[in-house]
């Protein structure tokens, strides 16, 4: 059932969950603890951020940008809108995930109405031109069905205003799939008359112990499949987020954990897959554990290695895309090599995204990469939850100590 690799349990499948809801997520008693820890930290993280700003409109969003989307095998414009919402009600009920710091972009639990969110899309609207873009992607940093996050109204209104745009072909959204009951999907993907629907949802790994205890995610790939079986069965399109590099995984453990989680993908009939790539963002674990010297962002060289690789073993049965790491929040440290390199790499990343083109990163080389290989090379011989509770105590008592 599964082999280990230095301390890190490498799945030949996801080991199902029966839990039907993300909080009753159950390991082992120890894995209880530790989740409970991290759920802890997280939330008193959280806490630091205080309240949104009294001089945020939340009548105009965070703002919006044009990236590379794909129709028919084919690049095109894609719009990506980032609105400012109420956030992320997991944040809020358990500290929210490890790694991600979005809920500082939002009212931090102040309710954003219908009118509100109505308004942020026609300020985008009023500033671009939506038939400019075949697909656009809208974004809430937490979970568009949620109606405690964002109003049914707020949506078929929009919806309503995307209609009146022939060029638009598909729409994209981001929710937790526990978040995501199907009469809200329904709702919108018969109000876009036709348009494609695609639900974009955090699947940042298959194995159920990087997910629940890194990550802090509450559900399994088991749950996955339940969801992309409902999602299939009402005609809507599924794009899982995989995270490169979770918090805890060495640099090989965590090339390992994505291969295995696009292998995953790929055997349900997926064949294109977001890459996130972790960033270090305010008030987060990460940025707990980055402050103490316990965690640094992936290489560079990672993400090329982790492209080469899905080629080779998935041809075309994988789109593997990476998304840019600039997102809703100020990043405090995010993918790099040694800062010779990072600009040309970054930039034969984004060609290769136009195409899925490996062949851009022929020829790339740097000294460097020496560095980074001994890095991959690096054995863990802890288990996942053995270096959780060592690090999280180190972090906390570095906590105790500072003045």
């Amino acid at each position: 059932m599964h082999s280990r690799k230095g301390g890190i349990i490498i799945l030949d499948r996801a080991v199902p969950d029966s839990s039907s809801s993300a909080e009753t997520f159950i390991g082992h008693s120890s894995e209880s603890d530790i989740l409970n820890e991290i759920r802890t930290l997280a939330g008193g993280l959280r806490k630091r951020n205080g309240s949104a700003p009294e001089n945020l409109d939340f009548t105009v969003p965070i703002g919006w940008e044009e990236r590379i989307g794909h129709l028919d095998d084919q690049p095109i414009r894609r719009l990506i809108i980032f609105l400012r919402s109420t956030g992320c009600e997991w944040v809020e009920k358990t500290g929210g995930c490890t790694m991600c710091g979005f809920y500082c972009a939002t009212s931090r639990g102040r309710e954003v109405s219908a009118d509100e969110y109505i308004a942020q899309f026609e300020h985008v609207m009023d500033a671009v031109d939506l038939g400019d873009y075949p697909i656009v992607s809208i974004y809430n940093d937490g979970n568009i069905f949620n109606e405690r996050e964002m109003p049914v109204a707020a949506i078929e209104k929009i919806c309503s205003y995307i209609d009146g745009y022939k060029n638009i072909r598909k729409v994209v959204v981001e929710s937790r799939i526990d978040y995501s009951p199907d009469e809200h999907v329904a709702k919108m993907k018969k109000a876009l008359n036709g348009r494609q629907l695609e639900v974009a949802f955090g699947f940042e790994s298959a194995n159920t112990q990087v997910m629940n205890l890194c990550i802090n995610k509450g559900f399994s790939a088991n749950n996955f499949d339940v969801f992309h079986s409902r999602m299939r069965g009402m005609g809507v399109l599924t794009k899982p987020l995989l995270l490169v590099k979770p918090p805890f995984l060495a640099e090989g453990e965590a090339i390992e954990d994505i291969l295995q989680t696009i292998s995953y993908c790929v055997s349900r009939g997926i064949d294109y897959v977001d890459l996130e790539v972790t960033t270090v963002e305010k008030n987060t674990v990460v940025h707990e554990l980055w402050k103490n010297g316990l965690y640094r962002p992936p290489w560079l060289w990672t993400i090329v290695e982790l492209l080469q690789q899905c080629r080779e073993r998935f041809g075309d049965r994988a789109h593997v895309y990476v998304s840019p790491w600039n997102y809703s929040v100020e990043s405090l440290d995010w993918a790099r090599n040694c800062g010779k390199c990072d600009a040309g790499i970054t930039e034969a990343i984004q060609r290769y995204n136009s195409h899925f083109d490996t062949a851009e990163f022929e020829g790339l080389d740097c000294s460097c990469r020496e560095e980074w290989h001994e890095a991959v090379m690096a054995q863990e011989t802890r288990t996942i939850p053995e270096r959780i509770r060592e690090q999280l105590a180190y972090a906390r008592n570095s906590r105790l100590s500072s003045p």
